[in-house]
């Protein structure tokens, strides 16, 4: 078998295996059947204050979650109005510190707001690629970012407009939001939390979690642009994806 056919078979059984991943979360939710379950917890201290450390399993997607509580959880949870940050994993920005994306700036603004609120939380999820996975996402950054000389820049489309990951998943035939806040909801609710200011500029996230029955109050998180390439991603949030993203955050 040619490597060519053993790649196409791949990305097929891949696609076979993601959507019985949402089929199967959409069947636990209507039978009401336990999505997620805590697997284990541990004290830990960062840069930002000392945390309790909890791994969550999602048995809709076989994945795990992970959520930070400020201090310890026993005694630090607030019922309503908890600082709540819904995050998605980024290995590209957290991990290598690349410059295409707001992910690291993202989570490191909202733990510096959660030790100076000293109280909150941040609900990591294995959600890479808005939700299509870590090949998907290199897929689409395969054509949005290009080299020049010695130099990682953007592609540009036949009008001379960048092209950022937003579009580049529409060529490659993905969703440009494919991620669901089922387990948060989950997480939120198995922690007894009944109400969360919520740390987002995206509002499906408010919206699907009232739709989980979690009441929100939204707060935005706004960052500074280390460059073009972010400045066009923020644009494109807004623009395909309705983000809240002021002219201040494009400066």
């Amino acid at each position: 078998m040619k490597q060519s056919e053993l790649s196409k078979i791949l990305d097929q059984r891949w696609e076979e295996l993601w959507k019985f991943s949402e089929e199967r979360e959409r069947i636990l939710q209507k039978s009401h059947s336990k999505i997620i379950k805590l697997l284990a917890s541990t004290p830990l201290p960062t840069e930002y204050g000392d945390f309790t450390y909890m791994v969550f399993g999602d048995y809709a997607t076989g994945e795990f979650h992970n959520a930070v509580i400020y201090g310890n959880a026993k005694k630090s949870i607030k019922k309503n109005g908890m600082l709540v940050r819904v995050h998605s994993s980024c290995g590209t920005s957290e991990l290598f510190h690349a410059m295409n994306c707001e992910c690291r700036e993202e989570l490191d603004e909202a733990m510096k707001r959660i030790r100076k609120n000293k109280s909150g939380m941040i609900i990591y999820l294995n959600q890479e690629g808005a939700g299509n996975g870590i090949a998907p996402k290199i897929k689409a950054y395969s054509k949005s970012l290009v080299w020049k000389g010695n130099k990682v820049v953007e592609a540009k489309d036949k009008n001379g407009k960048p092209i950022t990951a937003y579009e580049a998943y529409k060529m490659l035939g993905y969703k440009q939001e494919n991620r669901s806040l089922l387990a948060a909801a989950e997480i939120i609710k198995f922690l007894g939390i009944k109400s969360v200011r919520l740390m987002t500029n995206n509002p499906k996230k408010i919206d699907e979690l009232r739709k989980y029955g979690i009441k929100v109050e939204p707060e935005g998180i706004h960052i500074k642009p280390n460059g073009d390439i972010v400045k066009n991603s923020l644009k494109a949030k807004a623009k395909i994806l309705g983000h809240n993203i002021t002219s201040k955050d494009l400066k």
